[in-house]
């Protein structure tokens, strides 16, 4: 504004366009508040497309949803992001009717529409129903939804989704229809997160290029010709999971798969069940794997004898993580060590020819991590570096790890660390699920 001694209005002076690219920068209340300034700024802010998130209403929660509602109205669209995560519907609010249906008619383009999760003696309650009106946004790029159910199977003739390029649906009650009807009503759909207690996801997209998923029952992937990344979630800690078929017909694109857990995910290629005593053929491996993820517990014989035939079924693999699971004290001080089985273990090809990067998570020097690491050492012929990177709040250094391998006694092992070992001393794991989804900016998910 003026200088204080009669100077010019210089932004006053700024050409319309510019001024509305202020103010779609600004939190909804703050342009909202622009139309006061002047007579010229009154018609700005419905200029712009909207862009609204409720956390930026900082307001009780009854204010803030008559806030959200007088926004919804007054904008006349369309609504380029509106993020809705701060408000508890009960079953007759009024704004499940009038939100959805405004969202629908002003051609909403990204759209986060969460009721918080339900609390204390409610938390087992079943989940209010979505409104249908959201599932016939038909502008929609973006969604992501939490803490609803699906309505009833006729919903499914409703569906229309033909803009739709991001889908992230977390404790959704569905069925597995639902899923296969969400799917096929999203033609052009490339980004999927999914965490909800359903049975099988039958993966069937043409367009479909990277999925983050919950375990399930089943995950198969029947037919997705453009399937780059396949990330599984991971198991919640001392939580007893059911075991997970992940059966997958070698789709060509397929470069990135993870975390694979030896003792929950039963791997099926080709119609052949991954054993530990499964050998490599053609109809067992998926060459085009370029980056795995493993989650081990190397106390557990079960889960050691795994990890090679795994390992096998990816022969063109370069980047290998592998994540060590908090052993039970008690199982770390008394579990027998592996070294001898690792010593009859044949050569593995991604391992011998391939792999260049290792990263070892959740390292805690326990002897039968430093087994596995020998039995790399014995045949890498490429491995140009391996991090290893401790528990979080744990602190190792470098010099640490040294006198770990110095008590081995292994003097090979000790010169083939000195090339390739890498220690981070601390590490700040702000791991993202949406980020790990992305298909550009991010090569590595599971760093």
């Amino acid at each position: 504004m003026g200088d204080g001694d009669g100077g010019d209005d210089l932004i006053s002076a700024l050409h319309d366009d510019l001024l509305c690219k202020i103010i779609s920068r600004l939190p909804v209340k703050d342009g909202g508040r622009t139309a006061v300034l002047a007579s010229r700024w009154r018609h700005l802010w419905r200029c712009i497309p909207l862009v609204l998130s409720d956390e930026h209403l900082s307001l009780s929660e009854p204010t803030r949803a008559a806030s959200v509602s007088q926004i919804l109205v007054d904008h006349p669209g369309p609504f380029d992001s509106v993020i809705l995560h701060q408000s508890r519907f009960l079953p007759l609010s009024p704004e499940l009717v009038e939100w959805p249906r405004l969202l629908a008619a002003k051609d909403v383009q990204r759209l986060a529409f969460v009721n918080q999760k339900p609390a204390g003696d409610q938390a087992l309650a079943p989940y209010l129903c979505l409104p249908a009106d959201i599932l016939r946004c038909a502008s929609l790029e973006r969604l992501f939804l939490a803490y609803w159910t699906l309505p009833d199977p006729l919903f499914r003739s409703l569906v229309a989704f033909p803009h739709l390029r991001t889908l992230g649906m977390v404790n959704i009650t569905m069925s597995d229809q639902d899923l296969d009807c969400l799917l096929a009503a999203s033609p052009v759909l490339e980004i999927m997160l999914l965490s909800c207690p359903i049975n099988r996801f039958h993966l069937r997209s043409q367009s479909l290029r990277s999925v983050l998923a919950f375990p399930v029952e089943e995950f198969v992937v029947v037919e997705a010709p453009l399937l780059e990344r396949l990330i599984f979630l991971k198991r919640l800690p001392n939580v007893r999971a059911d075991p997970v078929r992940v059966k997958i017909s070698s789709p060509s694109k397929l470069r990135v798969l993870g975390f694979m857990e030896p003792m929950i995910h039963k791997l099926h290629i080709n119609g052949n069940i991954i054993k530990h005593d499964t050998m490599p053929s053609p109809s067992t491996v998926v060459p085009g794997i370029k980056i795995l993820a493993l989650r081990v517990n190397f106390c557990v014989l079960g889960e050691v004898k795994m990890v090679p035939s795994l390992l096998r079924c990816f022969p063109n693999v370069y980047t290998l993580h592998l994540e060590s699971l908090l052993c039970d004290p008690s199982e770390t001080a008394t579990g027998e060590h592996h070294g001898q089985f690792w010593q009859g273990v044949g050569p593995v090809e991604c391992l011998r020819l391939r792999v260049k990067r290792m990263v070892f998570h959740n390292f805690q020097g326990h002897q039968n991590e430093f087994e596995f690491l020998k039995f790399v050492a014995r045949d890498a012929k490429v491995l140009k570096s391996l991090l290893l990177v401790p528990p979080k709040g744990k602190v190792l250094s470098g010099d640490e790890v040294t006198q770990m391998i110095d008590k081995l006694g292994c003097p090979w092992f000790r010169a083939w660390t000195s090339k390739v070992l890498l220690v981070s001393p601390k590490v700040e794991n702000h791991w993202s699920p949406i980020t790990a989804c992305m298909i550009t900016g991010v090569n590595d998910p599971f760093c």
